[in-house]
């Protein structure tokens, strides 16, 4: 019974930690991509674009595809952002405006309707695809 007890405790404690891991988990067959660390970045011409970090944690490359909307005070949506990268099998990727992706773009694009950071009240994530390069 002391056993049963004991490893039922280690199982509860490995979940306790990896709950407090922050971000999301999106799959596709053999890929999975955890999405965290995400933040509002000041571009160029005083515009917005989100930032974040990306782990491919499955052993195929992926495409990622990310989208966000900028919402204002009362909650009203007044903006859309998407960030698009690949990412290699069992490795990092930080995307950003600056950074750009396999296709020589920036690896996250500005808010449509020109919004500065400053104007955006809170962002969402609305949307995670992820698919097999």
């Amino acid at each position: 019974m002391w056993f049963w007890l004991e490893r039922g405790f280690l199982v509860v404690m490995a979940g306790a930690v990896l709950a407090g891991c922050g971000g999301t988990t999106s799959s596709s067959g053999g890929s999975e991509v955890v999405i965290t660390d995400e933040d509002l970045q000041t571009v160029a011409g005083n515009l917005c674009a989100v930032k974040g970090h990306a782990t491919n944690v499955g052993n195929l490359r992926i495409n990622v595809t990310i989208q966000y909307e900028a919402r204002n005070a009362t909650g009203a949506v007044i903006g859309t952002a998407t960030a698009t990268f690949q990412i290699a099998p069992f490795s990092n990727f930080d995307f950003s405006n600056a950074t750009r992706n396999n296709l020589g773009q920036p690896s996250s694009g500005a808010f449509t309707n020109g919004l500065a950071c400053g104007g955006i009240s809170a962002f969402k994530r609305v949307n995670v695809d992820v698919s097999q390069a």
